[in-house]
């Protein structure tokens, strides 16, 4: 018995020596994998990178109309973290029948005029990969709080065809409904100059005074062009709000500090 008592305690501190050492050695390997796969993420980019973009649309069903404009610009801070502010303005008709938002035809009436500002972080994950988080409010015909969480990344960067898949999510405070934007495209023809894009895309709209979830989906289209940093898509489907088309326009500016 005497014999056992010194065996069993070096056992029990050669344990908790191991242990230790496991415990110091996951938080180095832990910040290893950081430094590897976010190199110098505290540090400051040099050059740094400013970035505008202009962005206007619109879209048309037979129960409503929406038009939007605005502008959002983008200072980079490290390589992986950007801050941005972003000012939309949005028209909205309600009614049935008409032909389009911008010449509401009888039986449509104005029903929301109103501005959305908001704030928030660009996380670049990994290369061709953004998160965007924002919160903002709105002003004029609403007074909405909301908060906004933006995901796109482009996977098989270097295939022919690379492929993007996107979402945006948005829940408004003042009627309690979330809506989220998705997509999945792929580049059909790159050159120099152009890029041609197509895909399939929609929204679902739940919660607040939606008695059940909504949406619509349909195919994507769109085109790139380089030179102007200048793009258009547009889409087209059925869902709740029976047929419906939309367009969007986007032009980019970049500056490097």
């Amino acid at each position: 018995m005497k014999n056992r008592i010194p065996r069993v305690s070096m056992t029990a501190a050669l344990a908790f020596a191991v242990a230790l050492s496991a415990l110091a050695v996951a938080p180095s390997a832990h910040a290893q994998w950081f430094e590897d796969t976010y190199p110098g993420f505290f540090s400051l980019q040099a050059p740094g990178l400013l970035q505008a973009t202009a962005f206007a649309g619109g879209f048309v069903s037979d129960k409503y109309g929406v038009l939007q404009e605005g502008t959002q610009v983008e200072q980079s801070v490290t390589p992986y973290i950007g801050v941005f502010g972003r000012a939309t303005g949005y028209q909205m008709w309600i009614g049935g029948g008409f032909e389009s938002p911008l010449a509401p035809g009888s039986g449509s009436f104005p029903r929301l005029n109103f501005g959305r500002f908001q704030g928030g972080l660009d996380f670049t994950l990994f290369p061709g990969t953004h998160l965007y988080v924002s919160g903002g409010h709105d002003v004029a015909d609403s007074d909405a709080s909301v908060v906004e969480g933006d995901f796109s990344s482009w996977i098989f960067l270097h295939s022919q065809h690379p492929l993007n898949g996107s979402f945006s999510s948005v829940h408004d405070f003042q009627n309690g409904v979330t809506s989220t934007e998705m997509d999945l495209q792929a580049i059909l023809l790159s050159t120099e100059h152009y890029m041609i894009i197509a895909g399939v895309g929609g929204a679902m709209y739940n919660g607040g005074f939606l008695a059940y979830a909504q949406g619509q989906g349909g195919p994507d289209l769109g085109f790139y062009y380089r030179p102007w940093q200048l793009g258009v898509s547009a889409q087209a489907g059925y869902g709740n709000a029976h047929q419906y088309g939309e367009i969007s326009v986007y032009k980019q500016l970049s500056w490097f500090e």
